[in-house]
Protein backbone atom coordinates (compact mmCIF):
# COMPACT_ATOMS: atom_id res chain seq x y z
CA UNK A 1 0.00 0.00 0.00
CA UNK A 2 1.31 3.29 -1.07
CA UNK A 3 1.32 6.48 1.45
CA UNK A 4 -1.33 8.29 -0.14
CA UNK A 5 -3.51 5.11 -0.20
CA UNK A 6 -2.42 4.66 3.75
CA UNK A 7 -3.67 8.25 4.43
CA UNK A 8 -6.88 7.96 2.45
CA UNK A 9 -7.61 4.69 4.32
CA UNK A 10 -7.13 6.67 7.85
CA UNK A 11 -9.26 9.46 6.27
CA UNK A 12 -12.08 6.92 5.94
CA UNK A 13 -11.72 5.10 9.06
CA UNK A 14 -11.95 8.41 10.94
CA UNK A 15 -14.44 10.67 9.09
CA UNK A 16 -14.79 12.64 11.56
CA UNK A 17 -11.42 13.53 12.41
CA UNK A 18 -9.62 16.49 10.88
CA UNK A 19 -6.19 15.60 11.91
CA UNK A 20 -5.60 12.50 9.24
CA UNK A 21 -6.89 15.11 6.45
CA UNK A 22 -4.40 17.53 7.34
CA UNK A 23 -1.84 14.60 7.12
CA UNK A 24 -2.97 13.83 3.79
CA UNK A 25 -2.81 17.84 3.13
CA UNK A 26 0.39 17.95 3.80
CA UNK A 27 1.43 14.78 1.95
CA UNK A 28 -0.29 16.47 -1.40
CA UNK A 29 1.62 19.65 -0.82
CA UNK A 30 4.70 17.91 -0.29
CA UNK A 31 4.12 15.95 -3.94
CA UNK A 32 3.22 18.76 -6.11
CA UNK A 33 -0.63 18.97 -5.44
CA UNK A 34 -0.50 22.49 -3.54
CA UNK A 35 -3.97 23.52 -4.22
CA UNK A 36 -5.70 20.15 -3.46
CA UNK A 37 -3.75 20.25 -0.03
CA UNK A 38 -5.22 23.94 0.60
CA UNK A 39 -8.57 23.45 -0.78
CA UNK A 40 -8.49 20.73 1.58
CA UNK A 41 -7.25 22.93 4.79
CA UNK A 42 -9.44 25.95 4.13
CA UNK A 43 -12.59 23.56 3.79
CA UNK A 44 -11.77 22.09 7.42
CA UNK A 45 -11.34 25.01 8.58
CA UNK A 46 -14.31 26.59 7.36
CA UNK A 47 -16.12 23.36 8.56
CA UNK A 48 -14.69 23.80 12.46
CA UNK A 49 -15.01 27.64 12.65
CA UNK A 50 -18.13 28.87 10.58
CA UNK A 51 -18.77 32.44 10.40
CA UNK A 52 -17.39 33.27 13.55
CA UNK A 53 -14.09 32.68 12.50
CA UNK A 54 -12.13 36.14 12.01
CA UNK A 55 -11.29 34.97 8.37
CA UNK A 56 -14.09 33.24 7.18
CA UNK A 57 -14.86 35.63 4.58
CA UNK A 58 -11.23 34.99 2.82
CA UNK A 59 -11.58 31.95 3.53
CA UNK A 60 -14.98 31.76 1.55
CA UNK A 61 -13.26 33.27 -1.61
CA UNK A 62 -10.34 31.07 -1.36
CA UNK A 63 -12.51 28.47 -1.29
CA UNK A 64 -13.99 29.14 -4.30
CA UNK A 65 -11.38 30.56 -6.33
CA UNK A 66 -9.67 26.51 -5.49
CA UNK A 67 -13.06 24.93 -6.81
CA UNK A 68 -13.03 26.72 -9.69
CA UNK A 69 -9.26 25.81 -10.60
CA UNK A 70 -9.65 22.20 -9.52
CA UNK A 71 -12.61 21.64 -11.32
CA UNK A 72 -10.77 22.41 -14.48
CA UNK A 73 -7.27 21.38 -13.48
CA UNK A 74 -7.47 18.79 -10.90
CA UNK A 75 -7.70 15.31 -10.89
CA UNK A 76 -11.72 13.89 -11.02
CA UNK A 77 -12.34 10.59 -9.92
CA UNK A 78 -15.64 8.73 -10.51
CA UNK A 79 -16.70 6.42 -7.81
CA UNK A 80 -19.54 4.14 -8.13
CA UNK A 81 -21.45 2.16 -6.54
CA UNK A 82 -24.20 -0.40 -7.02
CA UNK A 83 -27.67 -0.34 -5.90
CA UNK A 84 -28.39 3.67 -7.29
CA UNK A 85 -26.41 4.98 -4.96
CA UNK A 86 -24.36 7.95 -6.80
CA UNK A 87 -21.90 10.32 -6.09
CA UNK A 88 -20.83 13.02 -8.00
CA UNK A 89 -17.68 12.73 -10.10
CA UNK A 90 -15.72 13.59 -13.25
CA UNK A 91 -16.10 17.51 -13.96
CA UNK A 92 -18.39 17.89 -10.84
CA UNK A 93 -15.65 16.32 -8.19
CA UNK A 94 -14.74 19.25 -6.77
CA UNK A 95 -18.32 21.28 -7.25
CA UNK A 96 -19.65 19.08 -4.03
CA UNK A 97 -17.00 18.78 -1.40
CA UNK A 98 -17.04 19.19 2.06
CA UNK A 99 -13.52 18.99 4.10
CA UNK A 100 -11.75 18.21 1.13
CA UNK A 101 -13.98 15.05 -0.17
CA UNK A 102 -17.61 14.41 -1.39
CA UNK A 103 -20.49 16.08 0.67
CA UNK A 104 -23.16 14.04 0.10
CA UNK A 105 -23.88 10.60 -1.37
CA UNK A 106 -27.34 10.52 -3.43
CA UNK A 107 -30.13 8.18 -3.90
CA UNK A 108 -32.84 8.95 -6.78
CA UNK A 109 -36.00 6.56 -6.26
CA UNK A 110 -37.73 7.64 -9.50
CA UNK A 111 -37.09 4.61 -10.95
CA UNK A 112 -36.38 2.31 -8.01
CA UNK A 113 -39.49 1.19 -6.34
CA UNK A 114 -40.68 -0.79 -3.38
CA UNK A 115 -38.58 -2.04 -0.12
CA UNK A 116 -36.80 -4.46 -2.13
CA UNK A 117 -34.78 -1.65 -3.73
CA UNK A 118 -33.98 0.02 -0.01
CA UNK A 119 -32.07 -3.05 0.99
CA UNK A 120 -29.94 -2.48 -2.21
CA UNK A 121 -29.42 0.85 -0.94
CA UNK A 122 -28.35 -0.13 2.36
CA UNK A 123 -25.75 -2.86 1.06
CA UNK A 124 -24.20 0.33 -1.24
CA UNK A 125 -24.30 2.11 1.65
CA UNK A 126 -21.28 -0.45 3.59
CA UNK A 127 -19.54 0.02 0.47
CA UNK A 128 -19.40 3.61 0.18
CA UNK A 129 -18.92 3.92 3.77
CA UNK A 130 -15.35 1.47 2.96
CA UNK A 131 -14.20 3.59 0.01
CA UNK A 132 -15.18 7.39 0.77
CA UNK A 133 -15.13 9.59 4.12
CA UNK A 134 -19.05 10.92 3.16
CA UNK A 135 -21.70 10.43 5.86
CA UNK A 136 -24.17 12.26 4.20
CA UNK A 137 -27.42 10.40 2.70
CA UNK A 138 -29.55 12.73 0.22
CA UNK A 139 -32.58 10.65 -0.97
CA UNK A 140 -35.00 11.50 -3.50
CA UNK A 141 -38.69 10.63 -4.48
CA UNK A 142 -38.74 7.71 -1.91
CA UNK A 143 -41.90 6.62 -0.46
CA UNK A 144 -42.88 6.62 3.06
CA UNK A 145 -42.59 3.11 3.07
CA UNK A 146 -39.59 3.02 1.38
CA UNK A 147 -38.03 5.23 4.09
CA UNK A 148 -39.11 2.69 7.22
CA UNK A 149 -37.56 0.13 5.58
CA UNK A 150 -34.30 2.09 5.08
CA UNK A 151 -34.40 3.51 8.57
CA UNK A 152 -34.27 -0.23 10.03
CA UNK A 153 -31.11 -1.02 8.34
CA UNK A 154 -28.37 -0.45 11.13
CA UNK A 155 -26.00 0.61 8.58
CA UNK A 156 -28.37 4.14 8.83
CA UNK A 157 -26.20 4.38 12.32
CA UNK A 158 -23.15 5.27 10.42
CA UNK A 159 -25.03 8.57 8.91
CA UNK A 160 -23.84 12.09 10.39
CA UNK A 161 -26.37 14.37 7.86
CA UNK A 162 -29.53 13.10 6.18
CA UNK A 163 -31.90 14.89 3.13
CA UNK A 164 -35.28 13.27 2.83
CA UNK A 165 -37.27 14.16 -0.14
CA UNK A 166 -40.91 12.76 -0.21
CA UNK A 167 -43.71 12.85 -2.51
CA UNK A 168 -46.05 13.50 0.55
CA UNK A 169 -48.26 16.02 2.36
CA UNK A 170 -50.19 15.95 5.20
CA UNK A 171 -50.53 12.63 7.27
CA UNK A 172 -48.01 11.13 4.94
CA UNK A 173 -45.48 13.81 5.75
CA UNK A 174 -46.41 13.38 9.15
CA UNK A 175 -46.03 9.38 9.23
CA UNK A 176 -42.14 10.34 7.74
CA UNK A 177 -41.59 12.42 10.62
CA UNK A 178 -42.66 9.86 12.74
CA UNK A 179 -40.78 7.41 11.64
CA UNK A 180 -37.56 9.66 11.41
CA UNK A 181 -37.91 10.50 15.00
CA UNK A 182 -38.49 7.01 16.41
CA UNK A 183 -35.04 5.48 14.17
CA UNK A 184 -32.67 4.79 16.76
CA UNK A 185 -29.75 4.47 14.34
CA UNK A 186 -30.15 8.19 13.45
CA UNK A 187 -28.91 9.13 17.05
CA UNK A 188 -26.01 10.26 15.61
CA UNK A 189 -26.77 12.84 13.70
CA UNK A 190 -25.49 16.49 13.18
CA UNK A 191 -27.40 17.68 10.16
CA UNK A 192 -31.05 16.75 9.02
CA UNK A 193 -33.05 18.19 6.01
CA UNK A 194 -36.71 17.53 5.44
CA UNK A 195 -37.87 18.30 1.47
CA UNK A 196 -41.78 17.37 2.56
CA UNK A 197 -44.26 19.64 4.09
CA UNK A 198 -44.35 20.01 7.73
CA UNK A 199 -48.00 20.70 9.15
CA UNK A 200 -48.12 20.67 13.05
CA UNK A 201 -48.53 17.35 13.74
CA UNK A 202 -45.19 16.57 12.14
CA UNK A 203 -43.38 19.12 14.00
CA UNK A 204 -44.58 17.71 16.63
CA UNK A 205 -43.12 14.31 15.78
CA UNK A 206 -39.98 15.68 14.97
CA UNK A 207 -40.18 17.45 18.81
CA UNK A 208 -39.71 14.23 20.19
CA UNK A 209 -36.38 13.16 18.26
CA UNK A 210 -33.42 11.84 19.93
CA UNK A 211 -30.80 14.09 17.98
CA UNK A 212 -28.31 14.75 21.10
CA UNK A 213 -25.82 16.28 18.09
CA UNK A 214 -28.06 17.88 15.89
CA UNK A 215 -26.02 20.95 14.77
CA UNK A 216 -27.78 21.97 11.53
CA UNK A 217 -31.37 21.69 10.39
CA UNK A 218 -33.24 22.09 7.15
CA UNK A 219 -36.98 21.59 6.89
CA UNK A 220 -39.59 22.58 4.52
CA UNK A 221 -40.62 25.74 5.99
CA UNK A 222 -43.48 27.37 3.96
CA UNK A 223 -46.27 25.05 5.77
CA UNK A 224 -44.75 25.28 9.23
CA UNK A 225 -47.11 27.13 11.14
CA UNK A 226 -46.76 29.16 14.53
CA UNK A 227 -47.84 26.24 16.51
CA UNK A 228 -45.45 23.88 14.68
CA UNK A 229 -42.30 26.25 15.53
CA UNK A 230 -43.52 26.94 19.25
CA UNK A 231 -43.11 22.53 19.34
CA UNK A 232 -39.91 22.71 17.31
CA UNK A 233 -38.54 25.54 19.27
CA UNK A 234 -39.54 23.71 22.83
CA UNK A 235 -37.02 20.43 21.91
CA UNK A 236 -33.76 19.91 23.23
CA UNK A 237 -32.01 19.47 20.22
CA UNK A 238 -33.66 22.36 18.35
CA UNK A 239 -32.41 24.60 21.34
CA UNK A 240 -28.59 23.64 20.89
CA UNK A 241 -28.39 24.11 16.91
CA UNK A 242 -25.65 25.97 15.07
CA UNK A 243 -27.58 26.44 11.71
CA UNK A 244 -31.34 26.94 10.95
CA UNK A 245 -32.17 26.96 7.53
CA UNK A 246 -35.82 28.44 6.76
CA UNK A 247 -35.51 29.27 2.97
CA UNK A 248 -39.18 28.41 1.58
CA UNK A 249 -40.97 31.24 3.14
CA UNK A 250 -42.75 31.34 6.63
CA UNK A 251 -46.46 31.91 7.53
CA UNK A 252 -47.65 34.99 9.49
CA UNK A 253 -46.90 34.82 13.02
CA UNK A 254 -44.10 31.33 12.31
CA UNK A 255 -41.28 33.70 12.48
CA UNK A 256 -42.95 35.63 15.84
CA UNK A 257 -43.13 32.38 17.65
CA UNK A 258 -39.29 32.00 16.74
CA UNK A 259 -38.29 35.11 17.93
CA UNK A 260 -40.15 34.57 20.84
CA UNK A 261 -39.74 31.61 21.79
CA UNK A 262 -36.51 29.77 23.68
CA UNK A 263 -33.21 31.28 24.09
CA UNK A 264 -31.39 29.61 20.71
CA UNK A 265 -27.80 29.78 22.50
CA UNK A 266 -25.47 28.24 19.70
CA UNK A 267 -27.36 29.26 16.65
CA UNK A 268 -24.51 31.25 14.58
CA UNK A 269 -26.23 30.95 11.06
CA UNK A 270 -30.23 32.07 10.42
CA UNK A 271 -31.32 31.44 6.61
CA UNK A 272 -35.01 32.94 6.05
CA UNK A 273 -34.55 32.82 2.08
CA UNK A 274 -37.78 33.92 0.71
CA UNK A 275 -39.19 34.84 3.50
CA UNK A 276 -41.62 38.09 3.98
CA UNK A 277 -41.87 39.00 7.38
CA UNK A 278 -44.70 41.38 7.99
CA UNK A 279 -42.96 44.46 9.79
CA UNK A 280 -44.24 43.73 13.32
CA UNK A 281 -42.91 40.45 13.31
CA UNK A 282 -39.30 41.68 12.40
CA UNK A 283 -39.58 44.43 14.66
CA UNK A 284 -39.89 41.66 17.41
CA UNK A 285 -36.64 39.70 15.86
CA UNK A 286 -34.59 42.88 15.68
CA UNK A 287 -35.38 43.08 19.50
CA UNK A 288 -34.92 39.44 20.40
CA UNK A 289 -32.34 38.18 23.02
CA UNK A 290 -33.05 34.43 21.62
CA UNK A 291 -30.17 34.70 19.50
CA UNK A 292 -26.82 36.08 21.63
CA UNK A 293 -24.61 33.77 19.12
CA UNK A 294 -25.87 34.91 15.14
CA UNK A 295 -23.42 35.75 12.95
CA UNK A 296 -24.61 34.99 9.63
CA UNK A 297 -28.12 36.34 9.02
CA UNK A 298 -29.48 35.83 5.31
CA UNK A 299 -32.77 36.98 3.70
CA UNK A 300 -32.03 37.33 0.82
CA UNK A 301 -35.50 37.47 -2.05
CA UNK A 302 -38.01 38.63 1.07
CA UNK A 303 -38.86 41.54 2.23
CA UNK A 304 -36.64 44.34 4.05
CA UNK A 305 -38.98 47.71 3.05
CA UNK A 306 -40.00 49.90 5.27
CA UNK A 307 -38.67 49.93 8.88
CA UNK A 308 -36.93 46.71 8.81
CA UNK A 309 -33.73 47.81 8.02
CA UNK A 310 -33.61 50.75 10.42
CA UNK A 311 -34.87 48.06 13.13
CA UNK A 312 -31.94 45.62 12.33
CA UNK A 313 -29.38 48.53 12.42
CA UNK A 314 -30.68 49.73 16.24
CA UNK A 315 -31.78 46.02 17.43
CA UNK A 316 -30.02 43.51 19.47
CA UNK A 317 -27.77 41.24 16.70
CA UNK A 318 -24.64 42.24 15.19
CA UNK A 319 -24.12 40.05 12.21
CA UNK A 320 -20.41 39.05 11.07
CA UNK A 321 -21.64 38.04 7.72
CA UNK A 322 -24.93 39.71 6.41
CA UNK A 323 -27.31 38.73 2.70
CA UNK A 324 -29.99 41.57 2.14
CA UNK A 325 -30.01 40.89 -1.63
CA UNK A 326 -33.13 41.44 -3.70
CA UNK A 327 -35.26 42.69 -0.53
CA UNK A 328 -36.90 45.78 -1.52
CA UNK A 329 -34.90 48.33 0.57
CA UNK A 330 -36.23 51.29 0.78
CA UNK A 331 -34.47 54.90 0.59
CA UNK A 332 -32.44 55.33 3.74
CA UNK A 333 -31.57 51.78 3.93
CA UNK A 334 -28.11 52.17 3.40
CA UNK A 335 -27.39 55.01 5.44
CA UNK A 336 -28.85 53.35 8.47
CA UNK A 337 -26.77 49.93 7.57
CA UNK A 338 -23.66 52.46 7.85
CA UNK A 339 -24.36 54.18 10.52
CA UNK A 340 -25.22 50.98 12.79
CA UNK A 341 -23.27 50.51 15.80
CA UNK A 342 -22.37 46.93 14.64
CA UNK A 343 -21.08 47.80 11.25
CA UNK A 344 -17.80 47.50 12.13
CA UNK A 345 -17.91 44.09 12.66
CA UNK A 346 -19.19 43.13 9.22
CA UNK A 347 -16.53 40.89 6.99
CA UNK A 348 -19.26 40.42 4.12
CA UNK A 349 -22.19 42.70 2.90
CA UNK A 350 -24.15 41.87 -0.23
CA UNK A 351 -27.29 44.34 -0.56
CA UNK A 352 -27.30 43.20 -4.19
CA UNK A 353 -30.34 44.12 -6.67
CA UNK A 354 -32.11 46.54 -4.27
CA UNK A 355 -32.12 49.53 -6.76
CA UNK A 356 -30.82 51.62 -3.82
CA UNK A 357 -31.03 55.43 -4.69
CA UNK A 358 -27.10 56.88 -5.34
CA UNK A 359 -27.55 58.67 -1.76
CA UNK A 360 -27.60 55.49 0.22
CA UNK A 361 -24.95 54.08 -2.06
CA UNK A 362 -22.85 56.89 -1.48
CA UNK A 363 -23.26 56.46 2.26
CA UNK A 364 -22.32 52.71 2.43
CA UNK A 365 -19.00 53.46 0.02
CA UNK A 366 -18.05 56.19 2.22
CA UNK A 367 -18.83 54.37 5.22
CA UNK A 368 -15.40 54.70 7.82
CA UNK A 369 -16.32 51.86 10.03
CA UNK A 370 -15.98 48.78 7.30
CA UNK A 371 -12.39 48.08 8.58
CA UNK A 372 -12.97 44.44 9.02
CA UNK A 373 -15.03 44.46 5.51
CA UNK A 374 -13.70 41.87 3.15
CA UNK A 375 -16.73 41.00 0.80
CA UNK A 376 -18.87 44.23 -0.91
CA UNK A 377 -21.69 43.61 -3.37
CA UNK A 378 -23.78 46.74 -4.61
CA UNK A 379 -24.87 45.10 -7.48
CA UNK A 380 -27.91 46.57 -9.14
CA UNK A 381 -28.14 49.67 -7.30
CA UNK A 382 -27.29 53.18 -8.56
CA UNK A 383 -23.65 53.25 -8.47
CA UNK A 384 -23.19 57.38 -9.53
CA UNK A 385 -20.33 59.04 -9.85
CA UNK A 386 -19.69 60.35 -5.86
CA UNK A 387 -20.41 56.70 -4.73
CA UNK A 388 -17.26 55.60 -7.29
CA UNK A 389 -15.05 58.50 -5.80
CA UNK A 390 -16.06 56.80 -1.91
CA UNK A 391 -15.54 54.19 -3.30
CA UNK A 392 -12.01 54.56 -4.25
CA UNK A 393 -11.00 56.86 -1.87
CA UNK A 394 -12.57 55.20 1.49
CA UNK A 395 -9.72 54.02 3.38
CA UNK A 396 -11.38 51.92 5.15
CA UNK A 397 -12.30 49.49 2.28
CA UNK A 398 -8.47 48.69 1.63
CA UNK A 399 -9.09 45.42 3.10
CA UNK A 400 -11.82 44.35 0.70
CA UNK A 401 -10.69 40.74 -0.64
CA UNK A 402 -14.42 41.21 -3.44
CA UNK A 403 -16.15 44.18 -4.74
CA UNK A 404 -19.01 43.30 -6.52
CA UNK A 405 -20.63 46.98 -8.69
CA UNK A 406 -22.41 44.61 -11.42
CA UNK A 407 -24.75 46.81 -13.41
CA UNK A 408 -28.29 45.31 -14.93
CA UNK A 409 -27.51 45.31 -18.54
CA UNK A 410 -29.84 47.23 -20.54
CA UNK A 411 -30.39 50.14 -17.74
CA UNK A 412 -29.06 53.99 -17.76
CA UNK A 413 -25.68 54.22 -15.87
CA UNK A 414 -25.39 57.21 -13.83
CA UNK A 415 -21.71 57.24 -14.36
CA UNK A 416 -20.00 57.15 -17.89
CA UNK A 417 -16.48 55.53 -19.20
CA UNK A 418 -14.65 58.55 -17.45
CA UNK A 419 -16.26 58.37 -14.16
CA UNK A 420 -15.03 54.49 -14.22
CA UNK A 421 -11.55 55.20 -15.98
CA UNK A 422 -10.63 57.80 -12.69
CA UNK A 423 -12.54 55.27 -10.25
CA UNK A 424 -9.98 52.59 -11.30
CA UNK A 425 -6.94 54.63 -11.48
CA UNK A 426 -7.66 55.93 -7.54
CA UNK A 427 -8.62 52.41 -6.14
CA UNK A 428 -6.11 51.12 -4.51
CA UNK A 429 -6.93 47.50 -2.84
CA UNK A 430 -3.90 45.63 -2.48
CA UNK A 431 -5.31 42.44 -1.55
CA UNK A 432 -8.18 42.92 -3.87
CA UNK A 433 -8.91 38.97 -5.42
CA UNK A 434 -12.21 38.88 -7.32
CA UNK A 435 -13.81 42.41 -9.37
CA UNK A 436 -16.60 41.98 -10.97
CA UNK A 437 -17.79 45.16 -13.38
CA UNK A 438 -19.73 43.77 -15.25
CA UNK A 439 -22.95 45.95 -16.82
CA UNK A 440 -20.78 48.96 -15.97
CA UNK A 441 -19.97 50.81 -19.29
CA UNK A 442 -15.95 50.84 -18.92
CA UNK A 443 -14.50 51.06 -22.91
CA UNK A 444 -11.56 50.79 -23.54
CA UNK A 445 -9.23 53.40 -21.45
CA UNK A 446 -10.66 52.16 -18.27
CA UNK A 447 -10.39 48.32 -18.99
CA UNK A 448 -6.92 49.23 -19.69
CA UNK A 449 -6.12 50.54 -16.28
CA UNK A 450 -6.57 46.41 -15.29
CA UNK A 451 -3.93 46.09 -16.62
CA UNK A 452 -1.89 48.18 -14.03
CA UNK A 453 0.90 45.75 -11.55
CA UNK A 454 -1.64 47.20 -8.51
CA UNK A 455 -4.00 44.73 -9.58
CA UNK A 456 -1.92 41.87 -9.60
CA UNK A 457 -3.63 39.92 -6.80
CA UNK A 458 -6.83 39.55 -8.68
CA UNK A 459 -7.63 35.67 -9.11
CA UNK A 460 -11.57 36.48 -10.80
CA UNK A 461 -12.51 39.44 -12.91
CA UNK A 462 -15.52 39.65 -14.27
CA UNK A 463 -15.90 42.30 -17.42
CA UNK A 464 -19.20 40.59 -18.95
CA UNK A 465 -21.07 43.24 -21.00
CA UNK A 466 -18.83 46.34 -20.37
CA UNK A 467 -18.36 47.87 -23.84
CA UNK A 468 -14.49 46.48 -23.93
CA UNK A 469 -12.42 47.22 -27.46
CA UNK A 470 -10.63 44.42 -29.25
CA UNK A 471 -7.78 46.36 -28.25
CA UNK A 472 -8.70 46.95 -24.49
CA UNK A 473 -9.03 42.79 -24.58
CA UNK A 474 -5.47 41.78 -26.11
CA UNK A 475 -3.97 43.91 -23.50
CA UNK A 476 -5.69 42.87 -20.50
CA UNK A 477 -5.24 39.20 -21.52
CA UNK A 478 -1.34 39.56 -22.23
CA UNK A 479 -1.00 41.69 -19.46
CA UNK A 480 1.99 40.36 -17.10
CA UNK A 481 -0.11 41.72 -13.79
CA UNK A 482 -3.36 39.68 -14.77
CA UNK A 483 -0.82 36.24 -15.32
CA UNK A 484 -2.39 34.38 -12.24
CA UNK A 485 -6.34 34.84 -12.89
CA UNK A 486 -8.05 31.79 -12.13
CA UNK A 487 -11.81 33.01 -13.94
CA UNK A 488 -12.09 35.95 -16.51
CA UNK A 489 -15.78 37.02 -17.79
CA UNK A 490 -15.64 38.83 -21.22
CA UNK A 491 -19.15 37.62 -22.33
CA UNK A 492 -21.23 40.07 -24.81
CA UNK A 493 -18.95 42.79 -25.32
CA UNK A 494 -19.25 42.54 -29.26
CA UNK A 495 -15.23 41.11 -29.38
CA UNK A 496 -13.89 39.80 -32.45
CA UNK A 497 -9.97 39.41 -32.36
CA UNK A 498 -8.88 40.56 -28.98
CA UNK A 499 -9.62 37.20 -27.06
CA UNK A 500 -7.10 35.85 -29.62
CA UNK A 501 -3.91 35.64 -27.49
CA UNK A 502 -5.93 32.99 -25.10
CA UNK A 503 -5.41 30.37 -27.27
CA UNK A 504 -1.84 30.00 -26.13
CA UNK A 505 -2.08 28.10 -23.14
CA UNK A 506 1.34 29.65 -21.92
CA UNK A 507 -0.94 32.98 -21.86
CA UNK A 508 -3.07 33.10 -18.49
CA UNK A 509 -2.24 29.39 -17.29
CA UNK A 510 -4.12 29.49 -13.91
CA UNK A 511 -6.91 30.30 -15.85
CA UNK A 512 -9.77 27.51 -15.02
CA UNK A 513 -12.71 29.65 -16.97
CA UNK A 514 -13.00 32.47 -19.75
CA UNK A 515 -16.45 33.17 -20.59
CA UNK A 516 -16.56 34.54 -24.14
CA UNK A 517 -20.24 34.15 -25.03
CA UNK A 518 -22.34 36.71 -27.07
CA UNK A 519 -18.66 37.85 -29.14
CA UNK A 520 -18.69 37.85 -32.68
CA UNK A 521 -15.08 36.25 -33.22
CA UNK A 522 -14.29 34.73 -35.99
CA UNK A 523 -14.05 30.80 -37.20
CA UNK A 524 -10.77 30.51 -37.58
CA UNK A 525 -9.73 31.78 -34.01
CA UNK A 526 -12.96 29.96 -32.30
CA UNK A 527 -11.42 26.76 -33.53
CA UNK A 528 -8.15 27.59 -31.95
CA UNK A 529 -9.98 28.83 -28.91
CA UNK A 530 -11.73 25.69 -28.20
CA UNK A 531 -8.71 23.94 -28.40
CA UNK A 532 -8.90 24.85 -24.93
CA UNK A 533 -10.94 23.44 -22.57
CA UNK A 534 -11.54 26.55 -19.75
CA UNK A 535 -12.55 29.06 -22.49
CA UNK A 536 -16.15 29.07 -23.44
CA UNK A 537 -17.63 30.05 -26.37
Amino acid sequence: MSDAEALLRAIVRHPDDDTPRLVYADWLQENGRGEEAEFLRAQCRLAAGGPTDPEYAELSLREDELRAWLGTHGPRPRPTFPGGLAVEGGNRWWTYTHRGFPRFLEFDGYERHGTKAMRALANALERAFDALPARWLVLRFVTVAQLRTLLKQPVMAGLTQLTVQLSATGDEATEAARALAACRHLRNLRGLALAFANPDAACEALARGPWESLEWFSPTSYVIGPAGMRALAGAEWFRRLSELLLTDGLPDGTFDALARGPALSRLHTLDITQSAIPEDEWQAFARSRAFPALAKLTVSYGDMSGGRVGALADGAHAPRVLNLRSCGLGAGAGAALAAAPWAAGLTALDLGNNDLPAADVRSLAACDAFGALRVLDLSGNTLGPTALSALARNPALRGLRALHLTRHVGTASAAGPGHYERFLARLDLPDLRYLDLSGCPLGARAARLLTDPKFASLARLHLNHCKLSDAAVRALVTAPALRNLITLGLDGNKLSTGPEPLADRAVMPRLAACGLARNAIPGTITRKLRRRPEVRL
